[in-house]
């Protein structure tokens, strides 16, 4: 199975009629990407594309409940970048996990804590309450992300029908505070941590306790199994492509991240794993233009392509972290 992926994270269902509204703006495609800056190899970015005022999300963990934080960094980023915002327990952040970031810049936050999905409009600051709040079969949050139906796919650590290997829940467009899971599906997880759509077909989980990463053709459903699973990870926590259709596994056992090239299969070899900087890595992305940024456990590391075994930080990124964890880019 081949898996290509033009940049295309996360975006988001509207909501139901009659509920706080979060704006779509999707394009006809509604395949969009977290359209990150990328990095230069002076240790800054260029300005944000189409000239429009763009911030950095950090999603801090903490050590989990009201102690979590999502702070926010103004683009061009820099060694130096200090948050100029910080979204509090007191406006919903409650053990922050994966972020979400739709193209109308409506920010979603997966609370392992809580548990629950909070969303946000634009512009998200210091004061900002949620717009959207799911809790409907959340179970406990790590990710989310969104096929090109529009549905958003929840990967919960563990609970649920499934019982304690984890599932993904899957919620149908239009959303509201009601919104439950038309279904989930666990076939082959043990404690996802993980999910993206790849932009073209398939949906992938990371596996943190199976050690391993699986993808699940589209249309999924209840009984959905892995059409792929790329084996001999070690605490595998987020998964991201490139615009080649490369393969990025977050690999927290190894502090690695470790990347496989196009087509994936089963048999799939590790091209390279880039370990300079990484440690202890839980999330990744990619950006329009082919940067790649990992959160570890003191600080955001940012590297320009191409990429090598030896490829290291063009950025670092530490004042303001703790525990940082999911990423994405907003308004």
């Amino acid at each position: 199975m081949a898996a290509k992926r033009a940049h295309m994270s996360d975006f988001r269902p509207p909501l139901a009629p009659g509920a706080a509204h979060v704006s779509v703006g999707l394009a006809a495609a509604a395949l969009i990407a977290f359209g990150l800056a990328a990095c230069t190899s002076n240790g800054t970015s260029p300005p944000p594309q189409n000239n429009v005022h763009q911030r950095l999300f950090v999603a801090n963990f903490a050590s989990g409940g009201a102690a979590s934080t999502l702070v926010a960094y103004i683009y061009p980023l820099a060694n130096g970048s200090a948050p100029n915002s910080t979204l509090t327990s007191a406006n919903g952040v409650n053990g922050a996990r994966g972020i979400l970031v739709d193209p109308s810049d409506d920010l979603f936050i997966a609370n392992a804590s809580a548990p629950n999905v909070t969303a946000y409009l634009p512009p998200v600051g210091t004061s900002t309450t949620p717009s959207l709040v799911l809790t409907n079969g959340v179970g406990t949050p790590e990710d989310l992300t969104l096929d090109n139906g529009l549905n958003l796919y929840e990967a919960s650590l563990n609970g649920g029908a499934c019982g304690g290997v984890g599932y993904v829940a899957v919620f149908a467009p239009p959303l509201s505070n009601s919104s439950a899971p038309a279904f989930t599906f666990c076939s082959g997880m043990d404690a996802p941590t993980g999910v993206t759509f790849d932009g073209v077909a398939d949906i992938w989980v990371a596996n943190s306790a199976g050690n391993n990463v699986t993808a699940y053709s589209l249309p999924a459903t209840t009984v959905s199994a892995p059409a792929v699973t790329v084996s001999g990870l070690n605490a595998p926590q987020a998964i991201t492509f490139d615009a080649a259709g490369s393969m990025y596994v977050a690999n927290k056992g190894t502090n690695s991240v470790l990347v496989f090239k196009a087509p994936i299969t089963n048999a799939s070899p590790v091209a390279f794993a880039i370990t300079n900087g990484v440690n202890a890595p839980t999330y990744l992305a990619t950006d329009a233009n082919g940067a790649l940024y990992v959160s570890n456990a003191g600080n955001i590391t940012i590297y320009a392509p191409p990429f090598s075994a030896t490829s290291a930080p063009a950025i670092t990124i530490s004042t303001g972290l703790n525990v940082p964890v999911g990423l994405g880019i907003g308004f």
